[in-house]
């Protein structure tokens, strides 16, 4: 995730999550200042638009938990999205130039400071297709387009498309039967977690690691050799603005090829481009999954691999086009990822990856691993204002493979990329979802995600009280340094391939790779990091666990401050008390997305 990862629509809208002021201070229109001050003031109409507007409630104070857990959105005022929207559609509507559009698009991005010149010029016209015709189409007055685009805050009217339900069999749903651990004589298997790897084939060793661009460490970024070396982006990565490059994958990839016997398989759970979003074709994303596949044919030929669809593999980023979009084809994509993905499929599930992106495939007896694509909850996604509703009919399609495998027995593991209750997934959707895993808590028994770089779950609860825990979703750590963090990857084992195996994860290690001491020796060594078993005191990982691991990290401050450490991938941080605190606690138990009830049915906020 980064900053430009939510900019789109109209690079006027691409304003919408990053244009930049402070708390309390009026904000004026179409005058601007052509310095960036700390307190920019931007003139927009001849009223006046303040920040601080909305009331303190509960779903404000969600949308504040969500704006500081994800960096890359700004506090921004539902008056300048519709402002910004109106702008948009004047022009369509009078049949403007598209040159003239893309420019003045250009001209807000740059003038708002949204990024540099350079990244400016390069997004917009990557994006314009997407642009006019959405904007062209949109049914959604301002309002309501800018209440799914920023939140339940901007007081948007109803209108039918927002919330919708999806239809479940008349089949009842069996009575709930708590997880009953193993034997320990029991079988077990082992497989491996990547996600966010997000390869930089631009990266350079001695680049600058600050170059006020969403990206750094890249070939345009190197610095004359009177920089200390200290300064400069090292041999495997950098913990600042900096992706992966592939000295650093190549590591990975070779320390994985000396442990192979010690995992069955392998899930990857997207995100394997870079971040720089502004300068992508379709060809430089199909090269990355090219890429990644030669890794994993010479280093792990024989592991197979079960992966899910990241929202950076398209081009433009987070564009995935619902069928319903007739001028649309996102089959180059789909087919690429059937390429690389076919090797370990059926057909029948290679079939479904080409129509949406997902697939239901049984590696063993009695186990069923569900890929689904759910960049069409993403709210980054602009496609998704002309139809929201069920886009592709994942949910629909979904609620019949865990149909079919209640009946038959199996148990499933889920594979998504985005984790469904964070902001960033629309609310019908994520509802929707969060249904789906009440109804078949007996046969999912455990869903994987990436997406967050950061190491964390996501509960669910009954939907009924909502105290009864009924899954909960692992949120693997990426490989990519990101921001402060460092790079790892994760081994889970679980119950084994045998009859009656409820085939739950029991335990996981996680491996890190201290970047600091890689690029200093030249020498990067993977280590063991921690297993949350031994680490946190638990006895088992199952959702009832998990949730009684919260209450613990609410009631014991030492291990809540633990907890945030690893969260973190072992960067140091200070200490997370008060607001810090409340909002990690409250992150772990909102497993849907704005529902500002769920954090107050379970602590003190």
């Amino acid at each position: 995730m980064m900053k430009l990862g939510h900019v789109l629509f109209a690079s006027l809208v691409f304003s919408l999550s990053h244009i930049d002021y402070v708390h309390g201070d009026s904000v004026n229109v179409l005058k601007f200042s052509p310095e960036r001050d700390p307190s920019p003031r931007h003139e927009i109409s001849s009223q006046t638009i303040f920040a601080d507007s909305l009331d303190e409630d509960p779903m404000t104070s969600y949308l504040q938990r969500q704006k500081r857990k994800n960096g890359d959105w700004k506090s921004v005022t539902c008056d300048i999205c519709v402002f910004i929207t109106l702008q948009v559609q004047d022009w369509v509507s009078k049949s403007a130039d598209v040159d003239f559009i893309i420019k003045e698009a250009i001209k807000i991005c740059t003038v708002f400071k949204i990024e540099d010149a350079r990244v400016c010029s390069m997004i917009v016209p990557l994006h314009q297709e997407e642009i006019l015709y959405v904007v062209a189409n949109l049914a959604l007055n301002p309002n309501e387009a800018c209440g799914i685009i920023l939140g339940d805050t901007c007081g948007t009217p109803y209108f039918p498309g927002e919330m919708w339900n999806v239809t479940f069999p008349p089949t009842p749903k069996p009575t709930p039967k708590p997880p009953t651990p193993p034997k320990p004589s029991s079988p077990t298997l082992r497989f491996l977690h990547l996600t966010d790897i997000h390869i930089d084939f631009d990266y350079r060793q001695g680049a600058s690691p600050e170059c006020g661009e969403p990206l750094c460490c890249r070939v345009h970024d190197l610095f004359n050799d009177c920089i200390p070396d200290t300064l400069k982006a090292g041999k495997y990565g950098d913990n600042h603005q900096c992706d992966a490059p592939m000295s650093l994958v190549v590591s990975l990839f070779q320390h994985l090829s000396t442990i192979q016997d010690q995992f069955d398989y392998v899930i990857m759970t997207g995100d394997i481009p870079a971040h720089d979003v502004w300068n992508q074709t379709r060809t430089d994303q199909v090269s990355h999954l090219v890429v990644l596949d030669k890794l994993f044919n010479e280093y792990l030929p024989n592991k197979p691999v079960y992966s899910c669809i990241g929202n950076h593999e398209s081009s433009p980023v987070n564009s995935y086009p619902p069928p319903t979009i007739p001028i649309q084809d996102i089959g180059w994509l789909y087919g690429a990822l059937a390429n690389s993905w076919g090797k370990w499929l059926p057909e029948s599930a290679v079939k479904t990856v080409l129509q949406c992106g997902e697939f239901s495939f049984s590696p063993y007896p009695g186990l069923r691993i569900i890929s689904i694509n759910n960049n069409y909850c993403n709210k980054g996604n602009w496609w998704l204002l002309l139809n929201t509703t069920d886009p592709c009919n994942v949910l629909q399609w979904l609620i019949e493979e865990l149909q079919k495998a209640e009946d038959g027995g199996e148990k499933v593991h889920m594979l998504l990329h985005i984790p469904p209750g964070e902001g960033t997934c629309l609310k019908a959707w994520s509802y929707n979802y969060y249904n789906i895993v009440n109804r078949y808590e007996n046969t999912i028994v455990n869903q994987f995600y990436g997406h967050s770089h950061k190491d964390w779950f996501e509960m669910f609860y009954d939907n009924v009280n909502f105290k009864r825990p009924v899954g909960f979703g692992f949120i693997a750590p990426s490989i990519t340094p990101g921001s402060d963090i460092n790079p790892i990857y994760r081994i889970y084992t679980m119950d084994g391939n045998y009859t009656g195996s409820s085939y739950a994860v029991l335990d996981f290690n996680n491996f890190y790779l201290n970047l600091t001491e890689a690029n200093l020796s030249g020498n990067p060594v993977w280590q063991f990091e921690y297993s949350p078993k031994k680490l946190y005191n638990m006895t088992g990982l199952y959702a009832v666990d998990w949730d009684n691991l919260i209450q613990r990290m609410e009631a014991n401050d030492n291990l809540l401050q633990l907890f945030n450490l690893y969260k973190n991938n072992l960067y140091p941080l200070p200490p997370c008390v008060g607001q810090c605190r409340t909002d990690l606690l409250c992150e772990l138990i909102e497993g849907r997305s704005y529902d500002p009830d769920l954090c107050n049915k379970h602590i003190n906020v």
